[in-house]
């Protein structure tokens, strides 16, 4: 059992089983492996003083998957970077992680200008820039893993949704994710024959966690949508056949929110993993998608976990901790 991201991926090489899938094409786990090479060698030769950490301010491309096999392998940190934040939010959250190259597209250059990143031009790849993909090829080789990358080595910083205060870098290991993605797999019942539907933003736990960790340890198939929309969910579900997905706050209630079909159960859904659905639309989206909804929370400093109790009653979500959580309640 892989004991970090960087030999997990590693692993996938030579493996001819679709890895990667979005509406234009398809990649085969070798190909993700390579196409993450490729990055892992560009981001070494950009590689600057100080802490060796990419921002990745992306919709959920191709390349952002590329960029997270690349950081691991290169022993770099990706530092998701949330679009949805104001102007002033997005400019102090990439100086506090002390980025020293950010991955984007035009979009996302657009969104950056004018706040003052103190980063020089050459310290941003933009994605759909004519000559990135040159750059790329020029650094194609064979793939394998920087000395000193291991368990320790330091691999996501994620934003926390700022809902206790300002946002927080959460610190994750590539050791604690690949505990995290065997973890999910003997829980969530993850197998190579999986296809993960990939609607929540990969700058966000869930997406990283509950779904592309999974995926890679088992060889399952990642399909990815740019951005989450309730209308499109089913005829993606139905184009990839996708038998899994995970999902966060009120998505589920936006999905529940579309024009009811009779033939809405017509998909190969087999399960979803999220939090804070409620009782009634996690039933309502069982009758009508005939998919099993599996319900937790962790929190995202890792230390506290609490998982739904079958034997609760009815509408009660919080569960109860799991066996490897650290909880205490104390009072002010």
């Amino acid at each position: 059992m892989a004991a970090d991201i960087a030999t997990m991926l590693l692993d996938r090489l030579g493996d001819e089983h679709v890895g990667l899938r979005t509406r234009d094409r398809d990649w085969t786990w070798d190909e993700v492996v390579r196409e993450s090479a490729a990055r892992a060698a560009l981001a070494r030769s950009m590689r600057s003083d100080g802490p060796f950490h990419i921002g990745v301010l992306l919709d959920n491309l191709p390349d952002f998957v590329f960029w997270l096999g690349g950081a691991a392998l290169a022993g770099a940190t990706v530092v998701g970077i949330n679009p949805t934040r104001g102007a002033a939010e997005l400019a102090e959250e990439i100086r506090h992680t002390d980025c020293q190259m950010i991955v984007t597209d035009a979009a996302g250059t657009e969104r950056l200008r004018g706040l003052g990143l103190e980063l020089a031009a050459d310290r941003f790849l933009q994605v759909d820039d004519p000559g990135y993909r040159a750059r790329v090829d020029a650094h194609r080789g064979q793939p394998a893993v920087a000395p000193g990358v291991g368990p320790e080595s330091l691999f996501l910083l994620l934003f926390t949704s700022g809902t206790t205060g300002a946002s927080k870098a959460v610190k994750c290991s590539q050791g604690r994710l690949a505990l995290i993605a065997h973890t999910a797999t003997e829980k969530f019942g993850h197998v190579r024959d999986d296809v993960d539907y990939c609607c929540m933003p990969l700058f966000h736990g869930n997406a990283i966690m509950a779904l592309w960790a999974p995926a890679l340890a088992n060889g399952a198939t990642v399909c990815l949508t740019p951005v989450f929309s309730a209308s499109r969910f089913l005829p993606d579900v139905r184009y990839f056949g996708a038998t899994f997905f995970t999902y966060v706050g009120k998505a589920l209630a936006y999905l529940m929110a579309t024009p009811e079909r009779p033939d809405d159960a017509d998909n190969a859904l087999v399960r979803g993993f999220g939090t804070e659905a409620s009782p009634d639309d996690q039933a309502q989206f069982r009758r009508r998608f005939g998919a099993e909804l599996l319900e937790g929370y962790g929190s995202s400093e890792g230390g506290g976990a609490v998982a739904h109790a079958p034997d609760a009653p009815p509408g009660c979500w919080a569960g109860r901790p799991t066996p490897v959580s650290r909880w205490s309640i104390r009072r002010r």
